[in-house]
């Protein structure tokens, strides 16, 4: 297995790879507006930065990563995807090293990630890495909240 740093050429296998997973497994929630559009452009950003790599084997693509800078000392795992019948031979960790190697290039010395609270297997895969909860984002639709705060009055 390879792990190298994606190119210009590489674009639209990251973008195939994106959509290959959430077809897959994470559709996007209906309140999440441009999420293909805005994804695609933090691809960009990661390919331009050379934080941005792919996972082969034999000409076989395995999986990506990409990582864009926040300010001048955080960097953001953005995405992080292993098809599934790669999973388990360490592809992830090795995904992940490279991309904090080239965050660490342009100065970052923290890293950020997300994940969904569903996600069991990647969440024990970020655990592991050393990555901890800081913080957790809730949503609710407009009509539900004004509902049932208006029943509290």
């Amino acid at each position: 297995m390879n792990v190298r740093r994606a190119t210009e050429d590489d674009r639209a296998t990251l973008y195939g790879l994106w959509d290959e997973w959430v077809e897959r497994e994470s559709s996007i929630p209906s309140w999440v507006e441009g999420a293909r559009e805005e994804t695609r452009a933090g691809i960009d950003t990661a390919v331009r930065f050379g934080s941005a790599v792919i996972a082969e084997e034999r000409g076989d693509v395995l999986g990506f990563a990409c990582g864009v800078m926040e300010g001048l000392r955080i960097g953001d795992l953005t995405e992080l995807y292993v098809r599934p019948d790669a999973r388990g031979r360490g592809i992830a960790g090795a995904l992940v090293r490279a991309v904090v190697a080239g965050l660490r290039e342009r100065g970052a010395l923290f890293l950020t990630g997300g994940v969904g609270p569903d996600n069991a297997p990647a969440r024990n895969f970020y655990e592991k890495a050393g990555f901890r909860t800081v913080e957790l984002r809730l949503v609710v639709d407009i009509d539900t909240v004004e509902r049932r705060l208006a029943a509290d009055s």
